[in-house]
C-alpha cells in the first residue's frame, strides 16, 4: 500500500487519523510541522528502507521528541514473521502513542521561569506578567517583598510603588538653588534644550537676578549656535568657555547670580573639568543634570551613568514627548542607583521641565504598564 499522508492541527489529530485509514499495523515514516501544521507520514508497507541511526543534533527537544518518541517505530525485518500480537495489544500500544503526542502538544504552550519566580506565597501571574512587560529580574528579586504575597492587581501596583520612590530624588526642586548647573550628556540627548528650560524656571522664580547661559566646550572660542538662539528667545546672555579656563575662575564670576551651563563635550576631560569644580565650589554651590532621552536602550544607560558617575549627577529624562522611557529602561535606571530629578519633552523650549515627583513617575509606570498590554490600569483599582 502507497505512503498515506495526514495534515491535522496538531499530532494527536494526525495520529487518530492515520489510525483510522491504516489500522494498528500504521508505522510512522515522518513526522514535520509546516505552515502551523502538523504533517505526518504513514505506511503499511514491511518492505520500507530501515531508518537510519540517530545522531546527535542540535534540533530542540519537540523535534527530538517527535523523532525519539513518536516519529520512529520499529520495524520488521522482510524474513522475520510479525510477532503475534493480538488486537488488544495493538490498540493499547496506538493508544499510548496518542498519549504521547498529546503530551508533546501540552509541552509546546509551556512556559518556564526562574527559581525566582517560585514562591508559595507570590501570585502566579504576577511576577511573570512583570517580567514580561520588561522589569529586568534583578529589580523584580529586589523588589519582590513588595508585591509577594498579594494579589495580581495590588501586587502590582506596590511593585510600581516602590520603584517610582527608589527612582525619584526627593528634594529635586533644589537644584535651582545652586549657582551653577552643570547639564552633561551625549550629543543629541536634548541636553542643550534642557539647559535653556532650566534657564526659564530659574527666571519665572528669581525675576530679579542675573541668569547666563554657559557653553562649556573642548577648545575655547566654539560656538554653540543652537544657545545662542535660545539666549535670544529668553532674553539671556550668552558665553563661551573652554576647557582651560581655571576652576578658580569659576568662583571669581561675580557679574552673575546663577548661570546654567551646557558641557558641549562627553569626553573623560570634560567629566574630569566638572568633577574640579564640584570639589573647588562645594555641592552647596554646584548642581549636576544628566540628560538621558526616553528612548535610550538599557546597556546604553549603563554606559552613559558610568561615564559621568564621578560627578554623581540627578537624571534629568527628556524627549518624551517623541518617545517613551520602558521597563527595561527604568530597571537599567534602578540598577544602577541614579535618581531622577526632571522630565521632560523636547520639541518645544517654551513648555516647562516637570520635577519628577512619585505620584508623578508612578502614574507615568501606570500607564506604560497598562498601554503594554500586560495588565489593566491600574489607577484606582482595588
Amino acid at each position: 500500500m502507497p505512503n498515506v499522508t495526514v495534515t491535522a492541527a496538531d499530532t494527536a489529530t494526525a495520529m487518530d487519523e492515520i489510525w483510522d485509514r491504516l489500522g494498528p499495523d500504521a508505522m510512522i515514516v515522518s513526522t514535520k510541522k509546516q505552515h502551523g501544521k502538523i504533517v505526518m507520514e504513514a505506511t503499511t508497507e514491511s518492505t520500507a528502507k530501515p531508518a537510519e541511526p540517530a545522531r546527535a543534533s542540535t534540533a530542540g527537544f519537540g523535534t527530538l521528541f517527535t523523532n525519539q518518541m513518536i516519529g520512529k517505530t520499529p520495524r520488521r525485518d522482510q524474513d522475520t514473521a510479525p510477532p503475534a500480537e493480538s488486537m488488544a495489544h495493538q490498540n493499547e500500544l496506538a493508544g499510548v502513542r496518542r498519549d504521547l503526542a498529546a503530551l508533546q502538544d501540552m509541552l509546546t504552550g509551556m512556559v518556564l521561569t526562574d527559581l525566582d519566580g517560585i514562591n508559595p506565597a507570590l501570585s502566579p501571574s504576577t511576577r511573570v506578567t512583570l517580567q514580561r512587560a520588561g522589569f529586568s529580574q534583578k529589580i523584580l528579586q529586589d523588589l519582590q517583598t513588595h508585591y509577594a504575597g498579594y494579589s495580581y492587581s495590588d501586587g502590582c501596583e506596590r511593585f510600581l510603588q516602590a520603584l517610582a520612590s527608589q527612582l525619584v530624588h526627593p528634594t529635586s526642586a533644589t537644584i535651582l538653588q545652586k549657582r551653577l548647573i552643570f547639564v552633561v550628556g551625549a550629543s543629541g540627548t536634548g541636553r542643550t534644550t534642557m539647559v535653556a528650560k532650566i534657564a526659564a524656571m530659574l527666571r519665572d522664580q528669581n525675576p530679579s537676578k542675573e541668569i547666563v547661559l554657559a557653553s562649556l566646550n573642548g577648545q575655547n572660542g566654539t560656538t554653540n549656535h543652537q544657545l545662542q538662539s535660545f539666549g535670544r528667545l529668553l532674553n539671556l546672555p550668552t558665553v563661551t568657555l573652554g576647557l582651560s579656563t581655571p576652576v578658580g575662575d569659576f568662583n571669581k564670576m561675580t557679574d552673575y547670580d546663577f548661570m546654567v551651563i551646557d558641557v558641549a563635550s562627553d569626553s573623560a576631560d570634560a567629566v574630569e573639568k566638572v568633577h574640579s569644580i564640584q570639589s573647588h565650589l562645594g555641592a552647596s554651590e554646584v548642581g549636576t543634570l544628566l540628560a538621558i532621552p526616553g528612548s535610550t536602550s538599557h546597556s546604553m544607560i549603563s554606559t552613559t551613568i558610568k561615564r559621568f558617575h564621578a560627578i554623581h549627577p540627578l537624571v534629568a529624562l527628556t524627549k518624551l514627548d517623541e518617545c517613551e522611557t520602558k521597563p527595561a529602561e527604568f530597571s537599567a535606571l534602578a540598577e544602577n542607583n541614579t535618581k531622577i530629578a526632571l522630565l521632560s519633552g523636547t520639541k518645544s523650549v517654551i513648555d516647562p521641565a516637570v520635577f519628577a515627583s512619585e505620584n508623578i513617575l508612578l502614574q507615568y509606570l501606570q500607564e506604560n504598564f497598562s498601554h503594554a498590554g500586560t495588565a489593566p490600569a491600574l489607577i484606582g483599582s482595588e
